[in-house]
């Protein structure tokens, strides 16, 4: 992996409200970004699984990271996400 060895980590919480101002949709997840178009998002309200957020070859070093962390990986495919990875 020819960018950060770790990744930077950002929370990040979006809402989407109704009409009438309530909350419709609250996501709520961290966004792991480990340099060179790669990034990951995980929902805090699964905390065992993660994306990978683009389509190709994941680097081992990425694949390392997060097998360390989370029991279920996914990555987006030509059909949506996969998951390519289950502890």
């Amino acid at each position: 992996m020819s960018g950060h060895t770790d990744p930077v980590i950002v929370h990040l919480r979006d809402r989407i409200l109704d009409a009438d101002g309530g909350v419709e949709e609250d996501y709520n997840y961290l966004v792991y970004d480990f340099g060179d178009d790669h990034i990951a998002r995980a929902y805090l309200d699964t905390p065992g699984r993660v994306a990978v957020m683009r389509q190709g070859p994941v680097p081992d070093a990425v694949l390392a990271y997060l097998r360390l962390r989370f029991d279920v990986i996914d990555q987006l495919g030509p059909s949506g996400y996969q998951t390519i990875w289950t502890a």
